[in-house]
């Protein structure tokens, strides 16, 4: 490759089993990067079943007549944000008829048949909650489709509480429900078919709302993800829980908790109610919060309530409150104890993973900073699903590139699931924010003070630093990766690492998930701010350019001109 005389290549693909995982730094002779650390620990942040997620399958909620399956089957869609079904309003629609009554003029044969059918055509359909019947699971076809189709619940009921919701509803179309000795005998004949689920959620004594949450964490369950940053142990934990977990975290030390508005709004009753009296500090939220002036409210809080290092920091928030959060609590007395709670899908797949915190100088991102060892991190998947569509789309970028970088399993799941993750789909949002966790991790837990491999993290963010800090922080910084990862995509295809088909596709995802395009600096501007640059290395900047998922060219030696160039064609 012209001009490449201190290229570095880095393979990373944490998909591959570790035995597979390339190991791979190519130099050229004289590069100062040949005394990189080289030491990679292929396994490290895995963790079993993080893949395990249904991406695109349904959710069948089945159960005796009343367990609640039309009212709990609602509020589980509203949590996952997907389309919920009530078949027998369906199927009522079609027989243009209650239920009762077609059972009593053309017989129950004659509504299964029809249920089938209608079992049919949902199970081709994705990402809908469907509440069936009760006597749907009798059939054994009809078992095969759900399975095949996705997820079965099984609202597990006695007897007696379904008996007597069905007599509060005031309805009288339950057709198996008028001889209650023989709907009694009835339940216990079906009792081993519901049985025969992926989930059994009891209902009895429990709020409709819990039942939902409980049949939630079914869908996503909690994943542990084991992580080792420069022989320090953490917990990383994606819940739908993240209060419970804290608490645990917690164990009755005192507390000072930092968060912005919007946040405190939305979760901070969640958080409060399972912590010993916390200490709360709001700020206003957004970049503008990571600078030296924050960072001292910070201090003078810690200090004039009296906090000591054995007492517990949580930062509660996206990624500038945790960015803040754990620069402050680590260099307060020299370090406190600390936990990022992570409510934003950028700080789910980026900020809040890696050990880093920083504030920004001026115009200069991240600046000034350390690395930092917190006890825990918590990815909050139950506050995914209160993000805007803005808020999903930058999360969405930084994970898009973690995967193109690390995780082609999750870059797959970006490029063609894009549509249900811009609508805020719950199981494959929270499928984004474990793959994303677990790739970084391992990159990470490898090259913790980013003195080799971690550069590849970098991808985009060289140009999208300077765009970002060009207007001044008032734009997100998923948009500016957006253009950076375009811009080195076509520094890419320019110097033949990626065939013109890779790099389009790349820069088409982008443009899906990032449809107004950041507004690009006068490149003397930027190219003079690219040289404040952290990466600057020998007086000269680093891009990571793409050479094929999980390949990564560090390139030092991009001039003007090629900047110029893969700007224009953009």
């Amino acid at each position: 490759m012209e001009g490449m005389a201190e290229a570095v290549v880095i393979e990373t693909d944490v998909d591959r089993p570790e035995s597979e995982t390339a190991d791979r730094l190519e130099f050229n002779q004289g590069s100062e990067a040949a005394e990189w650390d080289r030491s990679y620990s292929g396994g490290a942040g895995k963790a079993e079943g993080v893949s395990a997620f249904p991406v695109k399958s349904n959710v069948f909620v089945i159960g005796f007549m009343g367990s609640g399956k039309s009212t709990v089957g609602r509020l589980l869609a509203r949590k996952l944000n997907r389309r919920f079904i009530e078949m027998d309003e369906l199927l009522e629609e079609e027989f243009k008829r209650p239920i009762v009554e077609v059972f009593d003029l053309l017989g129950e044969e004659v509504f299964r048949r029809a249920e089938t059918e209608l079992l049919k055509k949902l199970s081709r359909e994705e990402r809908l909650v469907i509440a069936t019947g009760g006597g749907a699971p009798v059939r054994l076809e009809n078992r095969v489709l759900m399975r095949k189709s996705g997820q079965v619940i099984y609202l597990e009921t006695a007897f007696d509480t379904c008996r007597v919701r069905v007599e509060n509803s005031g309805r009288d179309d339950r057709p198996k429900f008028r001889d209650v000795e023989k709907a009694r005998l009835l339940l216990e004949q079906r009792r081993p078919i519901y049985a025969d689920s992926d989930f059994t959620v009891t209902t009895d004594g429990r709020r409709p709302e819990d039942v939902a949450e409980a049949a939630t964490a079914c869908i996503i369950p909690d994943k542990n993800l084991p992580v080792s940053f420069d022989g320090h142990d953490l917990n990383l934990t994606l819940t739908m829980n993240g209060p419970l977990v804290l608490a645990r975290l917690a164990a009755g030390r005192r507390v000072a908790l930092l968060t912005d508005r919007r946040v405190a709004a939305l979760h901070l009753d969640r958080y409060h109610r399972v912590l010993k009296d916390p200490l709360v500090l709001t700020f206003p939220g957004g970049e503008k919060l990571k600078t030296i002036h924050y960072a001292r409210k910070v201090w003078k809080f810690l200090l004039e309530n009296r906090f000591n290092r054995d007492d517990l920091f949580v930062a509660l928030g996206g990624g500038a409150v945790t960015d803040l959060g754990a620069f402050a609590a680590s260099t307060y007395k020299r370090g406190m104890n600390l936990v990022l709670v992570s409510t934003s899908l950028l700080g789910c797949v980026d900020a809040a993973i890696g050990g880093k915190a920083a504030v920004n100088l001026g115009l200069a991102k991240n600046m000034v900073g350390c690395f930092t060892l917190p006890e825990g991190v918590i990815l909050d998947a139950a506050a995914l699903q209160t993000l805007d569509q803005p808020q999903v789309r930058e999360g969405l970028i930084e994970a898009y590139k973690t995967g193109l970088v690390a995780s082609p399993a999750l870059a797959d799941l970006v490029e063609s699931q894009w549509p249900a993750l811009l609508a805020n789909d719950g199981p494959l949002l929270a499928q984004v924010a474990a793959l994303s966790a677990r790739a970084k991790a391992a990159i990470v837990s490898s090259d913790f003070q980013e003195k080799g491999r971690r550069v590849v993290l970098n991808l985009g963010h060289t140009f999208g630093n300077a765009v970002e800090g060009w207007h001044r922080f008032k734009i997100s910084h998923g948009r500016a990766v957006g253009l950076g990862l375009m811009v080195s995509t076509r520094l890419s295809q320019h110097r033949g690492l990626l065939a013109p088909p890779q790099a389009e596709r790349i820069i088409s995802t982008v443009g899906r998930l990032m449809p107004k395009a950041a507004p690009t600096p006068p490149l003397h501007q930027a190219w003079e701010m690219m040289q404040d640059d952290k990466k600057v290395k020998g007086g000269r900047m680093l891009f990571v350019l793409p050479a094929g998922r999980g390949r990564m060219v560090i390139a030092d030696d991009v001039t003007r001109d090629e900047l110029f160039r893969s700007l224009e064609s953009l």
